[in-house]
């Protein structure tokens, strides 16, 4: 198997509630995930939004941009890092007020650098 088709197998492989770090919606239907070494832009219909929108693991940190909790690796002030094994880093700086709310659906996981007081 050469690189193109890990590409594409990962593609199809896609899982937004389990590879997603985050995620945008824009205009028409049109969703942006931003994962480990990519960005996949798809068309959901209303309903399938609404259904990963309604999804215990993502929080609303801004009006068009969700964030998987469960991806979050370590946060920095009003920063939030992504990372894995593989990926390279990724971060959002969020508003307090968004940030408690995510500290608080945040996982109770080994490994995880929790927030300086």
């Amino acid at each position: 198997m050469n690189q193109n088709d890990k590409v594409v197998t990962e593609y199809h492989d896609f899982d937004p509630v389990t590879d997603a770090f985050f995620f945008k919606t824009g205009t028409q239907e049109q969703v942006i995930f931003h994962g480990r070494n990519y960005i996949i832009k798809k068309r959901m219909s209303s309903a399938e939004l609404a259904s990963l929108k309604s999804r215990p693991n993502f929080v609303r940190a801004a009006s068009n941009l969700y964030v998987n909790v469960n991806k979050i690796t370590n946060i920095d002030g009003n920063t939030l890092h992504f990372r894995d094994e593989f990926a390279y880093p990724r971060t959002i700086t969020v508003s307090r007020r968004i940030l408690e709310q995510i500290k608080r659906r945040l996982p109770h996981t080994p490994g995880f650098i929790s927030p300086k007081p």
